[in-house]
């Protein structure tokens, strides 16, 4: 029995996930272990703690137009009325400085390159961690397909960026 068949049949919920849900977890999961895989320096490293740095060696090669997207993708997702929403608030970023960082650049009042991309790596990093980690309301996934799509794309952006291949380039 597949994992789809299996949550279909077992999980309160899961008979209502659609395909694409699906695919989007799946893809989004194997991108972030390609991502980890690559850009992470080591077996004991924390992935949150080395984003800056990923953020700082990529924003040489990194497309504006893509990081104006996915700001703006997440600026309208997270901010209501020049504030953070309660979407933002599941994100869960409890950490203050990364809270504070994450909240400027959706406020679109920090405008480095640099804080832009280590702001949507820190969102898609708690979208994993709250995906693999969180509360596992299977029903709410179909809630959180572009978030999926947006994040995957981040990190291919981020791996074509940063030059460090584990595959052949197109």
């Amino acid at each position: 029995m597949s994992a789809v068949e299996w949550i279909a049949t077992h999980v309160r919920g899961g008979q209502h996930l659609t395909e694409e849900t699906l695919a989007l977890v799946a893809d989004f999961t194997l991108i972030w272990a390609l991502f980890e895989g690559t850009e992470a320096h080591g077996e004991d490293v924390i992935v949150v703690d080395e984003l800056k740095s990923i953020a700082e060696r990529v924003s040489h090669d990194f497309s504006v137009q893509r990081l104006d997207e996915f700001v703006a993708f997440w600026s309208d997702r997270y901010i209501a009325d020049g504030s953070t929403n309660h979407r933002f608030d599941r994100l869960n970023l409890t950490h203050r400085p990364h809270r504070t960082l994450v909240e400027n650049v959706l406020l679109k009042s920090d405008d480095s390159l640099v804080n832009k991309i280590h702001a949507i790596l820190l969102i898609t990093y708690r979208l994993r961690n709250n995906l693999f980690h969180g509360a596992k309301d299977i029903q709410h996934l179909d809630g959180q397909r572009e978030n999926l799509r947006y994040a995957s794309d981040l990190l291919k952006t981020v791996l074509e960026a940063s030059g460090r291949y584990i595959y052949h380039t197109a």
